[in-house]
């Protein structure tokens, strides 16, 4: 009696447990059904940068130039996409985080262009016009000299792949010496053939090939020759044809409009300067029938100061510079000054032999 008794116990226990809800099958709310989950990817291997280079055929083991494509490999491709992907969450795009960093500074502005699944490698263009790059520029004492810089990948959060082995230097070069020696070379060239042509022809002179040079001949040739060389040097160079600015038209403008009043200033007077001898370039362009006069020495001073102002800015900054308006302001008014004084010149020039033959006469008389 006492067993069936017991049995009757713990049956009726079971069922009161069942119905009451202590079931062993784990019931699921409604907004834990809508709630989406996205497992966690735990890399089991963190990425390292094994290696680096320049895609730029000719270029030196570790060394690199603005504007070249450099790649960085990676000892597992797999494991860097499982870490990006676990980083960026949900982001379509998640390759976007990955940028280039340079002596632990974030590059945010050079992101991957492309990858090589098969070569392990990630591919990064270093932009000249990078603000990030840019901030490196002061570090290089001229512009062929080489800053020696690590170099690794990261994400926008400040996270940094570490390499190995654990430091690697690059050679950074703000030029690259091929292209300033053969920039060199054609600038010598350009020079030596303008001033072969300019002492053997009458190419910056008033008439035949011992007539005397013209300043404004030689202004006009100055800011052609200065801007020509630039725009090949910063193609050459960059790799980029660069913009032609605002102030570059202004200059040769007022050069060209300057030779084309001292020309009709020339053939309204009827001068006759075209049948004189050269004395030399500096004699020719600084003195006039008097001698040196000021309105010719400062047009020759504020072109040559405006000319170095020019190629440094060329060199410095690698693009066309945009002058400042006062300075074109003082160009524009040097040259008109030398135009508008140069009519005195012309009208006082035939008088000359007359007053002088004058004189002649006088002394002759007794």
């Amino acid at each position: 009696m006492k067993v069936k008794l017991y049995f009757r116990f713990l049956i009726t226990v079971l069922l009161l447990a069942h119905f009451s809800g202590f079931s062993a099958t784990p019931t699921t709310s409604a907004d834990s059904l809508n709630t989406p989950c996205k497992p966690v990817v735990k890399p089991l291997v963190l990425p390292k940068v094994i290696g680096f280079g320049s895609l730029v055929s000719g270029r030196l083991k570790n060394q690199a130039v603005y504007g070249d494509n450099i790649y960085i490999k990676i000892d597992s491709i797999q494991a860097l996409l499982a870490l990006t992907d676990s980083i960026a969450g949900e982001n379509k795009d998640t390759m976007s985080d990955l940028i280039l960093y340079i002596n632990g500074n974030a590059m945010n502005d050079i992101k991957v262009s492309s990858i090589d699944l098969q070569e392990q490698k990630l591919m990064f263009h270093l932009d000249r016009h990078s603000l990030d790059l840019m901030k490196f520029n002061p570090r290089f004492q001229t512009m062929w000299s080489t800053l020696k810089v690590s170099i690794s990948v990261g994400y926008k959060n400040g996270m940094i792949l570490k390499t190995k082995p654990e430091k690697m230097e690059i050679s950074l070069n703000y030029i690259s010496r091929a292209s300033i020696l053969f920039t060199i070379l054609l600038f010598v060239c350009i020079v030596g053939t303008f001033i072969t042509l300019a002492a053997t022809t009458n190419l910056i002179r008033i008439g035949n090939n011992t007539s005397p040079f013209s300043l404004a001949l030689t202004q006009l040739s100055f800011w052609t020759i200065v801007i020509a060389s630039s725009f090949i040097y910063i193609w050459i160079v960059t790799e980029e044809i660069p913009p032609i600015t605002g102030s570059t038209l202004v200059l040769l403008s007022v050069s060209a409009l300057t030779t084309a009043g001292a020309k009709l200033v020339d053939i309204r007077a009827k001068t006759e300067k075209s049948a004189l001898t050269s004395h030399g370039f500096l004699a020719d362009v600084l003195e006039d029938e008097l001698g040196y006069s000021v309105h010719r020495a400062q047009m020759f001073m504020w072109t040559v100061i405006l000319g170095i102002v020019f190629i440094t800015s060329v060199i410095k900054l690698q693009q066309i510079p945009q002058l400042d308006e006062s300075l074109l302001g003082l160009m524009g008014i040097s040259s008109g000054a030398y135009v508008g004084l140069k009519t005195m010149e012309n009208k006082k020039e035939p008088d000359r032999p007359a007053k002088e033959s004058k004189n002649a006469e006088e002394a002759k008389t007794p």
